[in-house]
């Protein structure tokens, strides 16, 4: 390393390097680092998704018709397609409400197994 790039730095860089160990941040940082951070945008827009649900059902249709040869069948098979896209969609919704649920009584279970735990050892001294 050459004697030049040492006097480059400046002198508290070395210091804070060898202060704070190489590891994971904590929760708390994370939480600070979310608080001054925008929100982003996670959500799909309404316009994107419409144009995504009419290409899977058009292409579910001609897909269909050139299968069948048939108008008839491949309308059909259409809207059960959209029948089962509204079914899944449905079933996702149920099952991402139930998941949040039962974190929700883990949380109370663990807030209550703690309770408990101090009441225990409370008792035990006495």
């Amino acid at each position: 390393m050459p004697a030049d790039a040492l006097v480059a730095e400046p002198a508290g860089a070395s210091a804070l390097r060898t202060a704070r160990p190489m590891s994971r941040p904590t929760r708390s940082e994370h939480e600070q680092h979310d608080l001054t951070r925008q929100a982003r945008r996670t959500e799909l827009p309404f316009m994107i998704f419409c144009r995504l649900l009419g290409l899977v059902l058009c292409g579910n249709a001609m897909i269909v018709y050139l299968a069948s040869h048939s108008i008839p069948v491949a309308g059909v098979a259409t809207l059960a397609c959209s029948l089962l896209l509204q079914v899944v969609y449905f079933g996702s919704v149920l099952f991402l409400t139930w998941r949040s649920s039962c974190a929700c009584r883990a949380g109370e279970r663990a807030e209550h197994s703690v309770g408990q735990g101090s009441w225990i050892a409370a008792n035990r001294s006495s």
